[in-house]
């Protein structure tokens, strides 16, 4: 079975609309609306959404004009066989994104909590104890649905990220896929960006490690844009 990108869940989830615009982003503006994002070098992944065969598989699954895909990590074993993104199984991955529309607001870390709780009530989302679905999520084929993700905790990581552990299953006849991922708001020079760090869910073991590897990548990500 070949398992679909599951950044699509991360468009979906930053593709809503807020009804105010002054609930959602700020009263202030950027003097500079779009600016450029590095990103650091790590032993285990490599940075390259800018070739053409991950680009063109990355931005294949854009839903909305507005978001931008700014960069993709892979990690190394997955990124030797980037010529072959469309067939094969990988998980381990990273993807970061901008809504077009939001990088005029000048936002800051303490945005992040406000902005996400009007996310979440757009897509009604709900959040769970961890071990409880753990529980459920394999054993209850109607608990976890293929539309909607569920959240298993919430946390920060840095002052400018906050962080948002969730299950989701992305195929809804397919109840033994599951897909741990860790959703991130981001500011980044007063401009909001998200990132998504992707595992295959396997207990507690893999809530840890995608809770580990995220972090590493995203506070070095901010430390690195500063």
């Amino acid at each position: 079975m070949k398992k679909t990108l599951l950044s699509i869940f991360l468009i979906s989830l930053i593709g809503c609309k807020s009804e105010k615009k002054d609930d959602y982003y700020s009263n202030e503006k950027n003097e500079t609306e779009f600016i450029e994002f590095g990103f650091p070098e790590f032993g285990e992944w490599t940075e390259c959404y800018d070739e053409k065969q991950v680009k063109d598989y990355f931005d294949g699954f854009s839903m909305f004009e507005k978001i931008k895909n700014v960069g993709v990590y892979l990690n190394n074993s997955t990124y030797k066989k980037k010529d072959s993104l469309d067939i094969i199984d990988f998980e381990d991955y990273a993807v970061f994104m901008v809504n077009v529309n939001e990088q005029k607001w000048k936002l800051a870390g303490n945005d992040l909590e406000r902005i996400f709780r009007i996310q979440k009530k757009k897509k009604s989302l709900e959040n769970f104890e961890k071990d409880f679905a753990l529980s459920k999520v394999y054993s209850d084929t109607s608990f976890l649905h293929s539309e909607r993700p569920i959240i298993i905790e919430e946390y920060r990581p840095h002052p400018d990220i906050l962080s948002a552990v969730k299950f989701v299953k992305p195929y809804s006849d397919y109840h033994d896929y599951i897909v741990v991922y860790v959703f991130n708001l981001i500011v980044v020079k007063n401009h909001l960006v998200y990132a998504g760090y992707y595992l295959d869910l396997n207990g507690n073991e893999s809530i840890e490690k995608v809770k580990k590897m995220n972090d590493r990548i995203m506070t070095k990500f901010v430390e690195f844009n500063k």
